[in-house]
């Protein structure tokens, strides 16, 4: 079984709340936002332990490519946002 930390959970919550979630019964119904979630601890670990919303974001905009269908599109949506208000991370 693996045991989920309190830091483990608020970077899920933040990552949730990044894709457009205002409520944890409303990710539940999104299979989306549930697949990011899980992406994001599995491509990003190291951005999630920041707990750092804007880390995990960039991180999963850098590696877009590698995502579901479903986080895809959430994930383009963000890039979209950041874009319009020119917060969207710097190409190396």
């Amino acid at each position: 079984m693996t045991r989920i930390t309190t830091g483990a959970l608020a970077a899920l919550a933040a990552i949730t709340a990044t894709i457009g979630a205002v409520s944890p019964a409303m990710a539940a119904s999104d299979p989306g936002k549930q697949a990011c979630a899980a992406e994001a601890r599995r491509l990003c670990p190291a951005e999630m332990k920041t707990l750092s919303r804007k880390k995990v974001e960039a991180c999963m905009i850098a590696r877009i490519n590698d995502t579901s269908p479903q986080c895809h599109s959430a994930m383009l949506r963000i890039k979209a946002e950041r874009e319009a208000v020119g917060t969207a991370p710097r190409k190396p």
